[in-house]
């Protein structure tokens, strides 16, 4: 049970209109659950006890890893007066696709009355398609984006005045997704719509390979930080259009001359030993555009060096063009949706300070295991909101039998 509500802002909603863009637009998405959002959003944040489960070094930077979702983290901190100064989020795509391994039990009597038991010990309204949110990435398009309002709306009340977000996502949802920023934090502070292209060989069978992320850029204000980065950027150009003034030329025979001319005149693919004759390697130093494929941000491969055994893992390279351009050494980095750890362990090596936050047991152990060996300082948290039992299906499997005589896994 909550120990309070945390406001998301002062006076929430006074002169917004929660969700409006998609109240003008019903034909094209229609919410069924807008009143329920506006509850909640006008209750505020579920602030829960904070527990610490272990301090690493003195930690004067005051890290965090918190184990808990986002809407109470962000309740704690904001509880806290911590702000944040760059958010990098990887939530669930909505993609219907399920990255965790399911454990199902048998459909009996004493399950069910075990079950309704648990849940009316919880509060069971903060906890909506809480096995979504921690399992799979399997729900509805409008619970989905329901429950990204709310995530939003909640990281917002944490960022400070100068704060920048990035939120990835992919075809399945990201459009949608963008017109609740556009909502959030004003059409006026997006920035970028950046493509994050994928280097992987194939293309699709029956329309265009789908081989991009998207990562939506805003800012909260008008004042930000951002440090244009440049990258050094190498292409042939032509020396000129006419032969005759062409380096190297002399070297050729009026055979090889005759067989250029013809072959420009007739718009033919020249032979490689001519091209270097007429053209020149152009080296430029230009500013990184909005469309990133070079080798630095590319996805992980399993053999990397960097692969911890999460499918969705990010490479460290992504994040580090993220961080480095959109905050300052010293300011506060965080990930709402942690996974691997990669936003924290990148901030901590370039002289940030972080916060991760996940659901998952496993993403708890991962970040702290790769934090110490990268020898930060931190302490880890987690968050009492009584939904242990259901975060990890192996322990609530071994929880239900405890409690229910003859209870098995089913191998289906």
């Amino acid at each position: 049970m909550a120990i309070k509500y945390v406001p998301y802002f002062p006076n929430t909603l006074e002169g917004q209109a929660i969700l409006d863009n998609f109240v003008r637009t019903k034909r094209v998405l229609r919410y069924r659950d807008n009143d329920q959002v506006i509850e909640r959003i006008e209750r505020g944040m579920p602030l829960y006890e904070m527990e610490t489960q272990e301090q690493v070094g003195t930690n004067p930077n005051q890290n965090k890893i918190i184990r808990g979702e986002c809407l109470s983290a962000c309740a704690y901190l904001k509880e806290q007066g911590i702000q944040v100064d760059l958010v990098y989020i990887d939530p669930p795509f909505a993609s219907g696709a399920d990255y965790a391994k399911k454990v199902y039990i048998r459909r009996n009597p004493l399950v069910a009355k075990a079950i309704e038991q648990a849940e009316s010990e919880l509060d069971v309204e903060e906890l909506k398609a809480f096995e979504e949110k921690m399992y799979g990435d399997v729900w509805d398009k409008e619970r989905y984006l329901n429950w990204m309002y709310e995530n939003l709306m909640a990281i917002k009340s944490v960022m400070s005045d100068t704060a920048s977000i990035y939120v990835h996502l992919d075809y399945h949802i990201g459009h949608y997704v963008k017109i609740l920023m556009d909502e959030i934090f004003g059409e006026d502070n997006f920035k970028n719509e950046i493509v994050w292209g994928y280097r992987i060989q194939g293309v699709g069978k029956d329309f265009w390979g789908r081989k991009h992320d998207t990562l939506f850029y805003y800012t909260k204000g008008n004042d930000y930080i951002f440090h244009a980065e440049k990258e050094d950027i190498i292409y042939e150009k032509p020396f000129i259009d006419t032969l005759k003034e062409a380096p190297d030329m002399k070297s050729l025979s009026e055979n090889d001359k005759a067989e250029i001319i013809k072959c420009l005149k007739n718009n033919e693919p020249l032979k490689d030993k001519y091209k270097q004759k007429l053209f020149y390697k152009h080296y430029a130093n230009v500013y990184v555009r909005d469309v990133w494929d070079c080798d630095s941000t590319k996805p992980l491969i399993s053999g990397s060096s960097e692969y911890l055994g999460y499918i969705t893992q990010k490479p460290e390279g992504l994040l580090e063009r993220i961080i480095k351009a959109s905050s300052n050494e010293g300011m506060v980095v965080a990930d709402f949706f942690g996974g691997s750890g990669v936003t924290a362990a990148v901030a901590n090596k370039l002289g940030r300070r972080f916060i991760h936050c996940d659901i998952g047991v496993n993403s708890i152990q991962t970040v702290r295991d790769r934090l110490l060996a990268n020898k930060a300082e931190f302490e880890v948290l987690e968050i009492k909101d009584g939904v242990s039992l259901y975060r990890n299906p192996v322990q609530t499997m071994k929880k239900l039998k405890s409690l229910i005589q003859g209870l098995r896994n089913e191998d289906a």
